[in-house]
């Protein structure tokens, strides 16, 4: 399966997360060469990064830091990312997820959308 410009849409729209289940977000991340890999292309990106930011004192701070790595980062470590996380708050989050968590992941999907257009290496 290839990137095409509307092959978010979907998602874009329905701000329930679990509902992106139904809508195949899973078998569409896996078409499109991601894996749910826990974090752990991201984890090896950020360790070898000579990337230099805040630490963080909040979650607000967390992920704003994640989202600076991220746009330095390849598409396969972003697509890598937002499967990752998709799947921890739909499948294992026990508090399950907020209005910013679904903020946080559109935000994701921006950046790797933008990573496909520029036809970037994975």
């Amino acid at each position: 399966m290839e990137y095409s410009e509307d092959i978010f849409d979907n998602y874009k729209n329905e701000p329930n997360l679990n509902n992106w289940i139904e809508l195949g977000f899973a078998e569409l991340m896996w078409n499109l060469g991601y894996e749910m890999d826990c974090f752990k292309s991201f984890e090896s990106y950020v360790e070898h990064s000579s990337l230099k930011v805040k630490p963080a004192n909040t979650e607000r701070e967390e992920k704003k830091n994640n989202l600076y790595y991220l746009e330095h980062a390849t598409r396969q470590i972003v697509g890598n990312y937002l499967f990752s996380y998709w799947r921890y708050l739909t499948h294992w989050s026990m508090s399950g997820y907020t209005e910013y968590d679904v903020d946080f992941l559109l935000r994701i999907i921006n950046i790797l959308e933008n990573k496909c257009k520029e036809n970037n290496p994975i």
